[in-house]
């Protein structure tokens, strides 16, 4: 397992602990696991699609598939235990069928056949019996799952995909379009789904019902959109499947997440790397619209920043997101900040609510529980928000400026800045803020 260290003298999670709603810390076989089923697929697929002709080396094949499927099936009595307890939930590169049509078992069966008469044949077959049986039972059990386990699936894949300049541009448009609107706001959210819709990305979705598909307003859409822009074939069915994940509220389109990571994770192998790169920057790219919208009529603040917290309330994540991001919304902010237009109130509430999604969000709840360790996480997030170039002047006077006129109690929180520029919290911050 991967500790991470918050900062220097902070003590290590201790991650066997469960937190609230199925949020805990990453499970160490995870890896290991994921890693083992997408080997078996690839041995599998590989040893199909080559002409062997010598059967040492089909058995030598065989064996090396037969050690990691040994592997898979000594973990994944552990991850349904887990996904019993509404510990953690996974996609895995194989299925029992249940989600979709997968080739493996038929791969399956070839090598088995192949390897009739041979010592290790009847294990083999079992083996292979027995991994089907459990990713059936896996299966069975995410049916049942806590919505908020689909939500949190969603967000910890989000973090493997970067921005890749997706500020810049968006800054670029800005720039270009010579003033800002609210109007013009909505054009290009119109526009950004629209374009993520065209690539299919709802493929797998529920077919919506007539009157559901009717409920689309093309008219009304083309008004938002580019003068001539092209709708492809089934764009209105798409529109209406769209509509099944996400509601509005002003001009503001929120994504209701636990039913969108539901959708994520029973297909998260069906999609190409392309398509999900688009469905995670799409995620981004509303996050920068609704920046702006806020910062153009802060009354849209009181929407966002409920939508941002998504389910972290009534989770163990909720309490340190409430109280950090109390901290980082006072007037105080803007005389330290090296940019209130940049750093606005709804980035900041963004930013807390995305570090509490993240891995190290589960290892700060976790030392929350701790009230001695308090100050020392916020005193983390401000060292880190300081070392990204957010806020500039010395620990003493931010410090001094978060926790009042005491002089004790601000070199104390100024300490634990400077001891949390050098953690893991203040990685992710700097991370965050170059994304």
């Amino acid at each position: 397992m991967n500790n991470l260290t918050i900062f220097n003298g902070l003590e290590r999670a201790q991650f066997g602990a469960a937190l609230a709603a199925g949020y805990e810390a990453p499970r160490d076989y995870m890896t290991e696991l994921r890693t083992n089923i997408s080997l078996i697929r690839d041995i599998a697929s590989q040893y199909c699609q080559l002409t062997l002709h010598d059967m040492e080396l089909r058995v030598v094949r065989t064996m090396v598939f037969h050690h990691f499927l040994a592997k898979t099936l000594q973990l994944l009595p552990r991850y349904i235990n887990d996904l019993k307890q509404g510990r953690c939930i996974e996609a895995f590169h194989i299925s029992s069928g249940l989600h979709r049509n997968d080739n493996f078992w038929l791969w399956c069966d070839r090598i088995c056949s192949n390897m009739e008469g041979q010592e290790f044949y009847d294990n083999l077959k079992n083996d292979i019996n027995c991994l089907k049986s459990l990713l059936a039972e896996s299966e069975k059990i995410q049916m049942y799952c806590e919505p908020v386990l689909f939500e949190r699936f969603y967000f910890a894949k989000k973090q493997n995909y970067g921005k890749d300049g997706l500020r810049e541009r968006f800054e670029e448009w800005m720039y270009s379009n010579l003033g800002c609107t609210i109007e013009k706001l909505r054009s290009l959210q119109a526009k950004v789904v629209a374009d993520a819709l065209k690539k299919d990305i709802l493929h797998f979705a529920p077919e919506p019902s007539q009157t559901d598909t009717d409920k689309v307003q093309l008219d009304y859409l083309k008004g938002l959109l580019p003068y001539n822009y092209e709708m492809t074939e089934g764009f209105r069915v798409a529109c209406a499947q769209w509509r099944q994940f996400i509601h509005w509220n002003d001009t503001i389109l929120i994504i209701d997440y636990k039913k969108y990571g539901k959708y994520i994770q029973n297909h998260y192998y069906d999609f190409s790397s392309e398509q999900l790169k688009v469905i995670f920057e799409l995620d981004m790219k509303l996050h920068l619209i609704h920046e702006e919208m806020a910062r153009l009529n802060p009354e849209l603040v009181d929407i966002l920043q409920p939508a941002q917290a998504g389910s972290l309330e009534n989770t163990a994540l909720f309490a340190p997101y409430n109280t950090i991001k109390r901290m980082l919304t006072q007037d105080w902010f803007d005389e330290v900040s090296t940019d209130k237009e940049k750093y606005t109130t709804t980035w900041r509430v963004e930013m807390v609510s995305e570090l509490m999604k993240s891995d190290i969000g589960i290892v700060i709840a976790e030392e929350w529980q701790k009230s001695n360790k308090r100050q020392i996480l916020k005193g983390a997030v401000m060292g880190g928000l300081k070392l990204a170039g957010v806020v500039k002047g010395s620990d003493l006077s931010i410090a001094s400026a978060i926790v009042g006129g005491n002089v004790t109690d601000s070199k104390t929180f100024a300490n634990y800045m400077g001891r949390g520029s050098k953690g893991d919290i203040a990685n992710w911050i700097c991370d965050y803020v170059k994304g």
